[in-house]
Formats: structure tokens, sequence, C-alpha cells
């Protein structure tokens, strides 16, 4: 993110700014959807679609179809299709949409059949679909996220929404910290207990060095091995970081648990086996504050993804992690 995204997100904080912004909030998701990754725009987006203070979920599906050129209007209902199984073409506008499609799902909409759908059609789909899978809300996040033009549709009451829910995203990452945050900071917690996130405890961890090498020069400035105390206090700093044996602590929470859990090779085991939240959701949000910049409804190329990211991120932080886990 080259320019300064957590400024001009600030305005959006706590929703303040969703009535005041209005006016110019479309142009400032222009500018957060060239510059944040696409799981943090996705989830900014569901939480629009989600909100109170938006028209419901249907409805404004209803209302962004009907705005939509054909090849947008067959990707939403291969999305809504596709996350809420093709069952419910029979029970839509009384079988019409099943009419349209010839009595069968299809693999693939077509533009040509989408624009046959009207937007009260795509309402009832949506309604329906919902009430079968509430996951649909996600798909279609990371559908509009895909394509953020067509969200500005939704208008900027929706859009200050999805904004305020990137500004307090990223708030929870100070931008003083360099180490993880939010879900990234809680599987550092689970696997170096007691221990604080990497940037506070690296600055924890130099300030004693410092400190003993201020008062020993003056009390043994003639002596010749005063000088050598300090280098060695730097390695004595570093020590106890080394030895934190990422396999080890993991296979023996592993043991303790009584559950068959690969963290290994999963990182929804992985996130059971540390007692943390390993839904969909959850995961899309640590895939937000690790940069992901791929699609998120592609669940098992994150997944693998956001595996060797943890790892590579326990190892750079002091952990001692398998090689064949980590780049």
């Amino acid at each position: 993110m080259a320019f300064d995204l957590g400024n001009l997100l600030q305005q959006y904080i706590g929703g303040a700014g969703a009535v005041a912004n209005n006016g110019k909030a479309a142009d400032d998701f222009d500018q957060v959807a060239q510059n944040a990754p696409r799981a943090s725009i996705a989830q900014g987006i569901a939480s629009a679609l989600r909100s109170d203070q938006t028209p419901p979920f249907p409805q404004m599906v209803s209302q962004l179809f009907g705005q939509s050129n054909p090849d947008q209007r067959a990707g939403m209902l291969n999305s809504l299709l596709g996350g809420a199984g093709g069952g419910l073409l029979g029970s839509v506008a009384g079988g019409a949409l099943g009419k349209i499609f010839g009595g069968n799902a299809p693999s693939k909409v077509t533009p040509e059949q989408a624009v046959q759908v009207s937007p009260e059609q795509v309402q009832e789909l949506a309604e329906k679909a919902q009430q079968e899978n509430p996951g649909i809300v996600d798909r279609m996040s990371d559908f509009y996220a895909e394509h953020p033009t067509l969200i500005k549709a939704a208008g900027g009451a929706a859009l200050a929404v999805a904004l305020g829910y990137m500004a307090n995203n990223i708030r929870k990452q100070s931008p003083e910290k360099e180490g993880p945050v939010g879900i990234l900071s809680n599987i550092f917690h689970k696997i170096f207990p007691g221990k604080k996130d990497a940037a506070p405890a690296a600055t924890t961890a130099a300030a004693p060095a410092a400190a003993p090498a201020a008062p020993a020069q003056p009390q043994a400035a003639p002596a010749p091995s005063a000088p050598a105390a300090a280098p060695a206090a730097a390695p004595a700093a570093a020590a106890p970081v080394q030895q934190v044996d990422v396999e080890q602590i993991l296979n023996d929470m592993q043991k303790s648990s009584g559950q068959q859990l690969n963290w290994r090779t999963s990182i929804v085991d992985l996130l059971k086996l540390l007692g943390l939240d390993s839904s969909l959701a959850s995961r899309k949000e640590l895939a937000a504050e690790l940069n992901y910049t791929g699609d998120t409804s592609d669940s098992a190329k994150m997944n693998i993804w956001l595996h060797r990211q943890v790892m590579n991120k326990l190892a750079a932080n002091g952990g001692k992690v398998p090689a064949d886990l980590r780049d």
C-alpha cells in the first residue's frame, strides 16, 4: 500500500463518516480498491451486505444485478447458484428460472441466459440462497471485490460501511508495530507462551543488553576485560528466542488434544490445535493481515499459502521450524 491508506480510512472509523462522506465515499473506495488487499476489500463489502445500516442482502444483490452488464450478471448468478445449489431454480418465481435454464441448473450461466433473469427474480433467489447457506454473503462479497466498480452502485452509505470496517481492521495493525497482530498475534501467543508480538519482544530483549553497558564503563574502565562484557550480553538476550522448538510444542499439543489434527500441512487443523477460530471468515481475516492477493474464494489455494506464511513468520521471529514447512 504505497499511499497513506490508513489516513484516508481514518474518517470512516466507527461509522461516523458514513453520512458526512457519502458524497466522496465512491472516490475513496476507488482509492482503497487500488491499494488494499482484495481479502480486506471482500471483508469490508461483506460487512456492508450484513449491516443494519444498509438494505437487506437480497435487496442489495438485486439492485447491483439491475445495474450490471450481461457478463457481470452471469458472474453474480454463477456465484449465487454455486454457493447454494441449483435446486433453488424450481422454487423461484414459480419455476420461471428453471424454465430459462431448461429445468436444470447450468454448469455455468452464460451472459445470454443472465439477461433473461429479472432483478426481482434475483432478489428472491438471493433470499432463498441466504436461507439455505448464510455463507453466500461471503461468496458474493468475494465476487464484488473482484468487480469494485460494480459495488459502487450500492450507494455511498454501503460504501461508507465497507470503508469503516476496513478502517477498524487496519486500526488493529498499529503502524508503530512491525510484529504480527490480530489472528497472527494470537498464534504467536499460543506457541510462544508469555511472549508479546515480535517487534515489542525484540525491543525488550535489546534494552537489557544496552543497560548494563553504560554503568559498566565507568566502574571498570581500567580493566582490560571490561569491554568484553558488552559483546557477551547480546547473545544472552537472543538465546531464549532460539530455544523455542515449534515442532515439539505443536507435537506435544497434538498428543494432549487427543484429536487427529494434521497441523503440519493444514492451517485449519493448526488453528484448531491452538484453540483458535478456524472458520473461513477467520482465515480470510488472517489472509488480509498477511496481505494475501490471491482469490479468497479458492479456499484450498489460500489455505496452503496461509500455512506456509504462518510457518515463515514463526521461523522469522525465533521459532525453530522444520525446513520443509517454510520457505
